[in-house]
């Protein structure tokens, strides 16, 4: 009498087997979730990059489009009003970004202690964070008008004479920047206070024990161990700030003239106002490009910190 015995399978083999496929693949969990990126993320890209080798005037219609390989992107080098919008983007995402987190460093510091409405404080710093870019907008505009707005009425009843805010291409370049700071320095301020609270107390106790000074504590201490909260949020900032649109459009739709036309208005004005949606998508490539330059930078740095980190534990 014979008996068959079935071969021994050890536990990691099992594992093995059920990861690789049969009824424990997890290949069907991940499929909706890898279906929706490719439609949000992967097809659009995929698409803008194939209309940016067109001639595709909307002027002509959906069906009138002409192959022109990499011409859009050596039109795009050679207008003018491509690199002054590069240039105004860089200098909004420049000037802007900084002072939000210097602002949002500062209210962490300030208010990362209990006090008697503390919380109360802390949720009404983030109120204009909720605001939609475009109810942003229209407030900043109804408030910079010249005859009615509030500031100038406040200036008038100190004597000043009225300014057209909005109307002269530095102080609507400086009215977009102040906006957009208004907005998100809070948002800059939620990550910073959350990086500043997961600072170890003994470590901040260690240092005023031995007669740190308060400076000596924040350049020696407390920035140092919140280099990553501070990258993360530059990140996250610089790649918001290059989508920026909506809040400008309401503003001055880009005026006076050209002063207010960052990159995206001028991505919407090539689509919409000359018709050329082949050169829109080469603008949205090129920006995609800058985008990813700047996150690159970045990762790579906030990696390169941690790597520091764990070579200063493990002696």
């Amino acid at each position: 009498m014979t008996s068959s015995r079935r071969p021994a399978t050890s536990p990691a083999g099992r594992v093995a087997a059920r990861g690789t496929g049969g009824r424990g693949s997890p290949v069907p969990f991940l499929l909706p979730a890898l279906l929706i990126v490719f439609a949000v993320l992967i097809f659009p890209i995929v698409f803008s990059f194939v209309v940016s080798m067109f001639d595709w005037p909307l002027s002509a219609g959906g069906g009138a489009r002409v192959f022109v390989g990499v011409d859009n992107y050596k039109a795009l080098v050679r207008d003018l009003e491509f690199w002054n919008s590069l240039k105004l983007q860089l200098g909004f995402i420049f000037i802007a970004i900084p002072l939000e987190i210097l602002l949002g460093l500062a209210a962490a510091l300030l208010l990362n202690r209990e006090f008697q409405g503390g919380k109360v404080v802390r949720a009404l710093i983030l109120l204009p964070v909720f605001f939609l870019p475009v109810v942003s907008g229209m407030t900043w505009r109804f408030m910079l008008q010249p005859r009615y707005g509030a500031l100038n009425n406040f200036l008038l009843a100190l004597g000043a004479p009225e300014i057209t805010w909005l109307g002269h291409p530095t102080f609507a370049y400086a009215a977009v920047i102040v906006q957009d700071i208004w907005r998100m320095w809070p948002f800059v301020f939620m990550l910073l206070y959350a990086g500043l609270a997961g600072i170890p107390t003994d470590v901040l106790e260690a240092a005023e024990i031995d007669g740190a000074t308060f400076w000596k504590r924040l350049l020696r201490v407390i920035l140092p161990l919140m280099y990553p909260t501070i990258l993360t949020a530059l990140l996250l900032r610089i790649i918001d700030a290059l989508r920026i649109f909506s809040e400008v459009y309401v503003m001055t739709e880009g005026g006076p003239g050209m002063a207010t036309t960052l990159f995206s208005l001028y991505t919407h004005r090539q689509a919409f106002g000359y018709m050329k949606v082949g050169m829109s998508s080469a603008m949205a490539i090129f920006l995609l490009v800058i985008s990813i330059a700047f996150a690159v930078t970045l990762v790579r740095k906030n990696m390169s910190l941690e790597r520091l980190e764990d070579q200063g534990g493990s002696r």
